[in-house]
Order: structure tokens, then C-alpha cells, then sequence
């Protein structure tokens, strides 16, 4: 066009940083007289095409938020007697219900209306109890995840659902029909049945049967079995899968001690100490929080690095290629790794009644040295097996909360292999030889 054809006008900040007007070059702007309007204009729409063309993606933590619920008008009533009456704050009612649910069906999935004038789809549910209290006539559901809004998105099976550790009381007038999800267990040859031309298929798709066969953690985006666990006789009628798992998950995260030994000092002593499942005894080597203890002997500190000096960024655009704080191969920004130690007791302190504190268990452990915390500093490792320790007299009194498993630490001299074989016969493992 005209704009570009004409030649450079010398006077504006472009051309005065010109290599021939006088100036540096490093701007490697084109002259402002120069700039093509039908060449912005293109960018511009190209921009606006590229944002169009993103896809929109629901975050996990909206997907975990509260779903909008519609509820539906039809009458409700109760069919038969109540199992009970009298648990906390309500009545369970087993033999179902006159809408939806027939009787005997407490477990049935169900149709649930999500979104405004039916605009989004039904989510499927599984009712695990009814009963009725001051708030209504209430049920325990317990969400099922469609493949939609799993990691797999739009590439999922439409009639697939998964488990989820989801459910909420909500009102039976949010129910709006029954559906049928059945259970797909793995068959016996399931190894062999992956890649055939043709999928086996499950259900038929009438709009109101589903099928299921693997439990979804959407945190990590993970798929897993189904979690096995069964009703007792006594809660059968208010069994829920969901509340179930993360009972056990919160019972699992709390610390609790065991086999109790003596009581000396204000302490009362124990053998061993449970934490997510893991027991840990007197004797076993643990791994502890980097900051849980210190060493007798202080690292040198690390060289500081220069600070990078302000530039204008519209001035030298490229100025990040010329300067940077990335040094190949740096270890600098890399964590410390876990402190090792052995312990030697677990006890808990006494309350003012005599009776130990449970919840405020501490560990008394020797502390093991790792070749970079000795007095040969970090060069000293880089020669050195990576689950090479040194043995020390030195004790450290540390919270329980701060360990983080359990590693297994043996004398090199005791082992009747070779150090090589020791080590490569498992995880966690270290050996110490002085």
C-alpha cells in the first residue's frame, strides 16, 4: 500500500535508533510512517479468531461446587411403616416410596435435575436413605460422575459413569425419574479383550440405562476399582459408599499410639505409633521433614547470585536472551531431601488429671547423617551412593506429624549380600558402614 512504499521519515524514535540515522539498531522497530494499518487490522482478526477457536473448560474446583437444582412438583408420599424411628433428627424410611422409587429400592439410582429450564443435563444419583424430619421428606444421595466432566471429556462413553466421593441430603422433590446404571466388572480375560475391532457393548441407549465400572478421583484425575466395601445388617438402610471411604480416609490421617509400656518422667511411653495406614515401632528408620532437626555441623552458605538489573522491556524486547540467572545443571532451587532417623521411643506427654495427651505424639530418634551434612560438605555426595548414611550418637526430639514413612537402615556389614544387591532389591532402603 502507499504507507509502505514511502520511505522512512528519519524524525520519529523508530528511525532515530536506526543503524543509519546514527543511532544503536537494538529497537528493530519499523518507522512510524511506515506502519501498515491493513496489516494491523489482519493481526487483530487472526487474535480474535485464535480466542474464538478455545475451547472453555470447566476448572475441577467448579465442578466440585454446588450443582443448581431443579425440583419437581409431583406429589410424594410414603409407602409401608418406617425401618425406624428416632435416629438423630429424622426417620428412615426403607420400604421406598410412592414416586420413582418402588418399594424395597433404597440404593436405586435416580435422575436428578440440574441447571435452569432445563437447559443442562440430569445427573445421575444413587439414593442410600430416606426419611423425613422438620426439613421435609429428605434422601442421602450420592453423585455419580458423568465421563463429560472427567479428564476424558468429550472422548468418554456417553452411557459410562463413574464413582465419585460426592454426595449431599437433599429433597425428594429433586428427583425426577428413575434410571438404571448396572455395575461392569472385569472379566476374567480382560487382559486379552484390549484392541478388539469391535467394542463390546454394554447397555442400549434408551435414555435411562447406564453402566459404571471404575471409581474417578478428581483431584488427581485418576481412574481405580470400586472400593469393595459392604453394608452391615444394622445401616443397610442408610449405607452410603461415599461417607463410608471418607470416614475411613479421616480415620486413617488421624496419629493414634499403641501398646503402651511404662510411664517416667511426666511421659508415657509406647511401642508403636500408627499414621495413614503406616505403623512405626521403636527401632525402624523413618523419614522426617527437612526442617525437623539440625546438624552439628553448619552447610556453607550457597553463593549469592547477582541481581538482575532493571530493563525496559519495550526498549529490548529480547534482552531475556542475552541475560539469565539459569545456570545448566544448577542445583541451587533443588529441595533439600528428607532428614533419616531411627527411633528410639515414642511417648506422650501427661495431662494435669495423669492421663497421656494422645493427640500430641513426639518421637525421640538418633539422627542419621547423609554424606552432604557432614563436615566434607555437598562435595562429599557427589562421589558417594545416593542411600549412603553415617551413624551418630546424636538424638532429637521431634513431632509425629513430621514424619513423612518409613525407610529401612542396615550396617553395611551385617548384610549377607553385596551392597548392590541390597540396594536394588527395594525402595527406601540405606545402608551406613561408619
Amino acid at each position: 500500500c502507499q504507507v509502505c512504499q514511502q520511505p522512512e521519515c528519519g524524525k520519529c524514535k523508530a528511525c532515530q535508533n536506526m543503524v543509519k540515522f546514527g543511532g544503536s539498531g537494538r529497537s528493530k522497530q519499523a518507522c512510524l510512517q511506515r506502519r501498515c494499518p491493513n496489516l494491523a487490522v489482519r493481526e487483530a482478526d487472526e487474535d480474535e479468531e485464535v480466542d474464538d477457536n478455545i475451547p472453555e473448560m470447566p476448572s475441577p474446583k467448579k465442578m466440585l461446587q454446588g450443582r443448581k437444582k431443579k425440583q419437581n412438583k409431583s406429589r410424594i408420599s410414603w409407602v409401608g411403616e418406617p425401618i425406624k424411628v428416632g435416629f438423630p433428627c429424622s426417620m428412615g424410611w426403607g420400604q421406598g416410596m410412592s414416586l420413582m422409587i418402588p418399594p424395597g429400592q433404597v440404593g436405586s439410582p435416580c435422575s436428578h435435575g440440574v441447571g435452569d429450564k432445563g437447559t443442562s443435563p440430569l445427573t445421575p444419583l444413587r439414593v442410600t436413605a430416606m426419611w423425613e424430619d422438620s426439613g421435609g421428606q429428605m434422601f442421602h444421595a450420592h453423585w455419580f460422575c458423568p465421563g463429560s466432566d472427567t479428564v476424558l471429556g468429550a472422548t468418554s462413553d456417553p452411557l459410562e459413569l463413574f464413582l465419585v466421593d460426592e454426595c449431599e441430603d437433599m429433597q425428594l422433590s429433586y428427583i425426577h425419574g428413575k434410571v438404571n446404571v448396572i455395575y461392569k466388572a472385569p472379566s476374567d480375560n480382560w487382559a486379552m479383550e484390549g484392541g478388539l475391532d469391535t467394542e463390546i457393548k454394554m447397555v442400549e441407549d434408551d435414555g435411562r440405562t447406564y453402566f459404571y465400572q471404575m471409581w474417578y478421583d478428581q483431584e488427581y484425575a485418576r481412574f481405580e476399582s470400586p472400593p469393595g466395601a459392604q453394608p452391615t445388617e444394622d445401616n443397610k438402610y442408610k449405607f452410603c459408599l461415599s461417607c463410608a471411604r471418607l470416614d475411613e480416609v479421616r480415620h486413617k490421617e488421624i496419629p493414634k499410639v499403641a501398646e503402651p509400656l511404662e510411664e517416667a518422667d511426666g511421659k508415657m511411653f509406647y511401642g508403636v505409633a500408627t499414621k495413614n495406614g503406616v505403623q512405626y515401632r521403636v527401632g525402624d528408620g523413618v523419614y522426617l521433614l527437612p526442617d525437623a532437626f539440625s546438624f552439628s555441623v553448619k552447610p556453607a552458605s550457597p553463593a549469592k547470585r547477582p541481581k538482575k538489573e532493571a530493563v525496559d522491556e519495550e526498549l529490548h524486547p529480547e534482552h531475556y536472551r542475552k541475560y539469565s540467572e539459569y545456570i545448566k545443571g544448577s542445583n541451587l532451587d533443588a529441595p533439600d531431601p528428607f532428614r533419616v532417623g531411627r527411633i528410639k521411643s515414642i511417648f506422650c506427654s501427661l495431662r494435669g488429671n495423669g492421663k497421656p495427651n494422645e493427640a500430641d505424639i513426639k518421637l525421640s530418634i538418633y539422627k542419621f547423617y547423609r554424606p552432604e551434612n557432614t563436615h566434607k560438605s555437598t562435595k562429599a555426595s557427589y562421589h558417594a551412593d545416593i542411600n549412603l548414611l553415617y551413624w551418630s550418637d546424636e538424638e532429637a526430639t521431634v513431632e509425629f506429624r513430621a514424619v513423612q514413612g518409613r525407610c529401612s537402615v542396615v550396617y553395611g556389614e551385617d548384610l549377607t549380600e553385596s551392597i548392590q544387591d541390597y540396594s536394588a532389591g527395594g525402595l527406601d532402603r540405606f545402608y551406613f558402614l561408619e
